[in-house]
């Protein structure tokens, strides 16, 4: 009976166990469409007497279930040269886990009027929003980031 060499057998476990890890994984593939076909944008902001009151949509118009997400709103900082991100954020309410294809929920972000009266180098009226969240289960390789100023959203 001949025996195997290291190398020889060295390669051929490695092929069996990247066939086998290949033939469990998911059978849905993530794609570059899904992330484009996840919707987030500003649909409503007015100011009341406490504060400024912003609504978001968030549509799911990929093939794949949005297993966990959060939505964010900023405001823009005004500096000598022009603007900067603000890493202050504050989250949306109302939002849930396991958005279905093809579903649409409504988010609110509240802003108390003390976090910005007398400051005048913030943008309220061109807020930043963004939503970091995962495709069909919570892992690294399914992770997603979109985000920008609302005017850039519109339509995205």
């Amino acid at each position: 009976m001949k025996r195997i060499r290291k190398p020889l057998f060295f390669t051929i476990f490695l092929s069996i166990l990247i066939t086998f890890t290949v033939s469990c994984s998911n059978d849905e593939k993530n794609t570059p469409n899904d992330i484009d076909n996840i919707r987030l944008e500003m649909t409503e902001q007015r100011e009341d007497q406490n504060g400024m009151i912003y609504t978001l949509r968030l549509q799911n118009k990929s093939k794949q279930v949005i297993k966990q997400n959060n939505v964010y709103l900023s405001f823009p900082i005004k500096i000598e040269n022009g603007w900067k991100g603000n890493e202050f954020k504050i989250e949306a309410k109302n939002n849930k886990l396991n958005i279905k294809p093809g579903e649409e929920i409504l988010l609110s972000v509240t802003v108390p009027s003390e976090m910005y009266k007398g400051i005048n180098n913030i943008d309220l009226k061109n807020p930043n929003i963004e939503i970091k969240g995962y495709i069909n289960e919570v892992t690294e390789l399914n992770q997603f980031h979109i985000g920008g100023g609302y005017q850039a959203m519109i339509g995205f």
